[in-house]
């Protein structure tokens, strides 16, 4: 599965990532992913909230927004960090769009109800390396929490 996602992020063994819509949604599910992660459990409706967004958000179909969350999951596994996923998000996304991401992960971090402080470190950190103002950073929470209550 790894192979998988770094022939998205990486095709034909290029050392430069791809910048398609697929690779997009990649980074955005690995990012999901980690907030998801971030407290130890995954829960049933995190991975719902998961594939919700990237349905709903970011345009894939249900399918293979299932398929990309199980990739994602092996691809935290072996992830030594944000930075080549933010990067991808950063050349390829307008800030009205990383707001959107930024939203999408407070909503799995509100997915159980019990945001972990882990989780809102992990949200901060990669919405400044997002260049998402720290007012939008709080727009997005509260947003999400409204929506997932």
């Amino acid at each position: 599965m790894l192979k998988t996602l770094r022939e998205i992020f990486f095709p034909g063994g290029s050392s430069q990532p791809a910048e398609t819509p697929r690779s997009v949604n990649a980074a955005v599910a690995i990012l999901l992913m980690e907030v998801a992660r971030a407290d130890f459990e995954v829960a049933e409706d995190e991975l719902d909230i998961i594939t919700t967004a990237l349905v709903e958000d970011f345009g894939m179909s249900h399918e293979d927004a299932r398929d990309l969350v199980a990739h994602a999951a092996d691809e935290v596994d072996d992830s030594t960090g944000f930075f080549p996923f933010v990067r991808v998000l950063n050349d390829r996304l307008d800030p009205t769009e990383r707001y959107r991401v930024v939203e999408s992960l407070w909503r799995v971090a509100w997915a159980d109800e019990d945001k972990h402080r882990l989780e809102e470190s992990i949200i901060r950190h990669i919405a400044e390396l997002l260049y998402v103002p720290h007012s939008d950073f709080i727009r997005a929470k509260l947003s999400a929490g409204k929506k997932g209550r």
